[in-house]
């Protein structure tokens, strides 16, 4: 069998009973519950041959008025086979690149309990998927007393694991990390998972503190859990963006997108018209345009709506910017403020303006028919201390009724209008598309130079951990915080190398930026340059948004950060259909360069290997040398704009099996055709580490892009 990431064929999935037990397995992944005190009795990774479980503990515990009860206060109920849910409301839109059918297709079953001493039922949900190495897991409970309860916590897992904790990944709906760097579960999962000494506890790191009336639901957070079966920390992670593609296929909306500066109904329309001349497929009005997501005055909405509806009638999305979290980047006062650190720069999202507020962004939406929207906020499950209008009682219970009100339920009653989602925070499984691929705000108040590099490296270093529709870069087509006429990319007649240059990286990457100005293009050379490359994008959008493997990572030259000090690549892949990888080379230097590349192909399938092989050395993102500019917290502090005050850093080094040097490699008869720009076809032999040899030229300040496809017998 060959790796599940490029595997083809269908893997079932199946539940079954037995002897007191419930059995979840694919070719994959088992997992297998004792019914009675529902404790899970083995775990076990097919992949690695890896049994998780140490010693069966209880799957769940609750804490119920102040009391924590485990799964011993509870008898066994019944079993009952259900369809896998559709947690998220869904509507495929033509421009997601991921066409599996939502929810993933697999089994599902709940385990039902009576308890004993408490009154409570409780529904213990868990999923398998078809040719995924995952389950998901909730616990659902319902008050069966005429009393009102408070439930102050529930873990939606409980598993003994001190073996092969590595070997694990887990992730969750109350998920607001931005990166998983190293891929250390204290870090990215610490608002929702610990290990506590032999056991691993999936719960909201602070309680929950829900009162639940009589006859009345309450459901814990999801748990999605993914046992690896590779070994190394790139293609690891290519599992879990792959998880990301089948259980949150709304992530893979790869839409081309242009923030406008304007809240002018004549701009609007003339942006609409130059969008649908070049190819591009929403308007976003972007922060600092004026539109106004909260006015509630029905002239206005109706002027809005006219404008949106001459979008919609060019076959465009049409959507806005709204300030969710810090307003105004000002000190908020009064009894909406955060005091998480004192700073008072953000407002509560559980409190009675929050309540208005998302109300009047629905209003919008409904009002406009704006079908995209992007939301600054909520930031990193942030908390707070409480006051007169909150909806939560003190800090402790602030975290989760922040997230519960603002993402959970706002994002849901937002997805059920087939709204697309651009938020910073990371809650794909709540129904965003796009966050930041990652990039400090002042880095684009440089000069176009150095953006060019900096945005290459915010590609490479983010492009680890999401898919590259799941981030977003930056252009700025006008002046972004400063830096004047050497920052802008307009006016696009004078500076057509540089803006050719950033449409080439960003199509080779992916990862379609916020391209922001007062109009789409200012130029008939502008207006080519662009639409040049939203056709190449559009023509390879599905391997665009496929694998990305990092293999020649970008050099900036700290002595002159406008240039790098080596050729750097970028790279996507598919294991199936006619294109199978779309790969640019950069020479951002002064001189020619000739060098013999090494390119690894495994994901495109085509080699013989059964797992990935090892990947190259040095090509982590903690070995990536980037500038830091100036302080990202409102209000924005610009520091470097002549370079004088710039750093440089690197990311905390990520933890990895030490990396073997590459075996002395064979040709073998699989083979690539790989032709530049897609016109000179040459067929390559690919080795027995899964990679070709292929040798490239490249003048001083260029680039070349290549195409990747299967070869045609006969």
């Amino acid at each position: 069998m060959k790796n599940w990431v490029i595997e083809t064929e269908n893997i079932p999935a199946e539940i079954t009973f037995s002897l007191g037990k419930v059995i979840l397995e694919n070719a994959l992944v088992r997992r297998e519950i004792e019914t009675q005190g529902c404790k899970t009795v083995s775990f076990f990774n097919y992949q690695k041959n890896i049994e998780m479980i140490d010693t069966p503990k209880g799957d769940f515990w609750i804490s119920l008025n102040g009391k924590n009860y485990s799964t011993d206060v509870f008898d066994f109920s019944e079993c009952r086979l259900v369809p896998c849910e559709e947690r998220v409301p869904f509507k495929k839109s033509p421009t997601m690149t991921y066409h599996g059918s939502y929810p993933p297709p697999g089994k599902a079953v709940e385990i039902c309990y009576n308890g004993t001493e408490i009154p409570l039922a409780v529904t213990v949900r868990y999923e398998i998927y078809d040719g995924m190495p995952v389950i998901m897991k909730r616990i659902t409970i319902k008050n069966i007393s005429a009393d009102e309860i408070i439930i102050d916590n529930i873990a939606a897992d409980v598993m003994c694991i001190t073996q092969n904790r590595d070997s694990i990944f887990v992730d969750s709906d109350y998920n607001s990390t931005t990166q998983f760097l190293g891929l250390d579960l204290s870090k990215y999962a610490k608002n929702y998972a610990r290990f506590q000494y032999d056991f691993l506890e999936i719960a909201p790191l602070f309680r929950m503190n829900i009162k639940v009336k009589g006859a009345e639901e309450l459901s814990s957070i999801c748990a999605y859990e993914l046992l690896f079966s590779a070994d190394y920390y790139e293609s690891r992670l290519i599992e879990v963006k792959e998880m990301y593609r089948r259980v949150a296929p709304w992530c893979t909306d790869n839409v081309l997108f242009f923030h406008l500066i304007s809240n002018s109904s004549r701009t609007i329309r003339r942006a609409v018209d130059q969008c649908a001349e070049i190819g591009l497929e929403m308007i976003i009005q972007s922060f600092g345009s004026g539109v106004n997501m909260e006015s509630g005055n029905e002239r206005y909405l109706s002027r809005m709506k006219k404008a949106y509806d001459y979008g919609h009638e060019k076959g465009l999305r049409m959507g806005a910017y709204t300030l969710a979290y810090v307003k105004d980047y000002h000190p908020v006062k009064g009894d909406e403020a955060l005091n998480h650190d004192g700073s008072h720069i953000c407002r509560c999202l559980a409190c009675e303006w929050a309540e208005q507020y998302m109300k009047n962004v629905i209003r919008f939406i409904d009002k406009t028919g704006a079908d995209a929207v992007e939301i600054d906020g909520p930031y990193g499950m942030l908390m707070c201390s409480g006051g007169k209008t909150h909806k939560h009682d003190d800090f402790t219970d602030s975290q989760y009724k922040q997230w519960k009100a603002s993402v959970a339920d706002w994002y849901n009653e937002i997805k059920q209008r087939g709204v697309y989602i651009n938020a910073p925070d990371w809650h794909f499984l709540n129904g965003i598309s796009r966050c930041p691929v990652g990039y400090e705000e002042i880095a684009f108040s440089e000069k176009r130079a150095e953006q060019l590099i900096t945005s290459r490296i915010y590609y490479y270093k983010g492009t680890f951990d999401k898919n590259p529709s799941q981030g977003w870069g930056f252009l700025p087509l006008n002046v972004y915080h400063g830096g004047g006429k050497d920052a802008m990319f307009f006016p696009t007649e004078k500076n057509a190398f540089e803006f050719d240059w950033a449409m080439a990286q960003i199509t080779a990457s992916g990862v379609w930026p916020t391209i922001r100005g007062k109009k789409v293009y200012d130029s008939q050379t502008g207006k080519e340059i662009f639409k040049k490359w939203v056709s190449i994008f559009k023509k390879y959008r599905e391997v665009l948004n496929g694998i990305t493997v990092h293999f020649m990572p970008p050099r900036i030259d700290a002595e002159k950060p406008d240039r790098t000090t080596c050729i750097d690549a970028i790279m996507n892949q598919l294991p199936y259909g006619d294109t199978r990888g779309f790969v640019m080379f950069f020479n951002q230097t002064d001189s020619e360069r000739t060098e013999e590349i090494t390119l690894p192909v495994y994901y495109t399938g085509l080699t013989e290997l059964s797992a990935p092989p090892a990947p190259f050395e040095n090509t982590k993102n903690s070995d990536v040398l980037y500038p830091l500019y100036g302080e990202e917290i409102a209000p924005l502090v610009i520091k470097a704009r002549d370079g004088s005050q710039r750093t440089f850093v690197t990311d905390d080094k990520v933890v990895d099996k030490p990396i073997p040097p590459l075996p002395e490699a064979e040709l073998t008869a699989c083979e690539i055709c790989v032709s530049k720009e897609d016109k000179k076809p040459e067929n390559y032999r690919i080795d027995t580490n899964g990679n070709i040899k292929m040798k490239i030229t490249l003048p001083p300040m260029s680039y070349e892009w290549y195409v990747l496809k299967e070869v045609r017998k006969g």
